[in-house]
């Protein structure tokens, strides 16, 4: 989905949205993502590479993160038990159709609620918040616990041969219990800016070179037509992103926690 113009959400404040999404040089494109403006929510998945039903398995993630969302919108957040909701979607397929046992995906997403945007991560795909402070999600890839344990330099991470070998995905396998990372974060008075990507768009920017475009352009439209331009030219992976712009006011009284 992308806008033109702000939407005026259901949590009363302003939302719009840029995205897009392209197979780059494979045949099929296993991300998925939905981008809702009107609702607050952005989702990205992407199906793991190298085993049947990767593309299944991210629009099955997709779709049930967000009826999840929708079903429990005005509940507290709890980030395991909207995993495992995901697993059971998956787990009913494979039930069916046997030949996508191994099938999983990532998942990010953010969505806005009382003041607050509330963040989930699992996988590879990267959420980047630009705003008071710079948020930056952590990969679960086996380069990444190098880099954490100061086995590799944070610079050799998007080179090494391990940087697509995931800790973390979703799967249809009920007993993984992988834990998804959390994050609440108040919205700022303003204009707050959100980004999420696949990692197909990282084989091309680094954070910091995405941080600095939102830091610089003040029209997030330009922001995703550079990146868009950039993927299909350079990144050889399925290419997916999002960027929100929320224009919150916080005299609101509706939106105050």
């Amino acid at each position: 989905m992308t806008c033109d113009k702000y939407v005026e959400s259901v949590n009363l404040v302003k939302n719009k949205s840029y995205s897009f999404s392209h197979s780059g040089n494979r045949i099929h494109n296993e991300d998925f993502y939905i981008a809702d403006d009107l609702e607050g929510i952005y989702i990205i998945t992407d199906g793991m590479g190298g085993y049947k039903g990767g593309e299944v398995a991210s629009k099955i993630a997709a779709y049930s993160c967000y009826e999840y969302l929708i079903k429990y919108r005005d509940s507290r957040v709890n980030a395991d038990d909207l995993i495992d909701f995901i697993r059971l979607k998956l787990r009913d397929v494979v039930k069916n159709q046997s030949a996508y046992r191994f099938m999983g995906t990532t998942l990010c997403f953010l969505y806005i609620q009382a003041g607050h945007v509330h963040l989930v991560h699992v996988g590879d795909s990267k959420i980047i918040i630009v705003g008071d402070q710079i948020y930056q999600s952590s990969d679960h890839t086996y380069a990444q616990q190098l880099v954490d344990h100061q086995m590799l330099h944070v610079d050799e991470y998007r080179q090494h041969p391990m940087r697509h070998i995931l800790t973390r995905c979703i799967s249809a396998n009920t007993r993984e219990k992988y834990k998804a990372d959390y994050h609440k974060i108040p919205l700022k008075n303003g204009r707050n800016f959100f980004f999420l990507c696949s990692d197909g768009v990282m084989e091309t920017f680094t954070e910091a070179r995405i941080i600095q475009l939102i830091r610089d352009e003040p029209d997030i439209s330009n922001i995703i037509s550079t990146l868009e331009q950039n993927t299909k030219k350079y990144s050889k992976d399925n290419s997916t992103a999002i960027i929100v712009e929320v224009d919150f006011d916080q005299t609101n009284p509706s939106v105050s926690t």
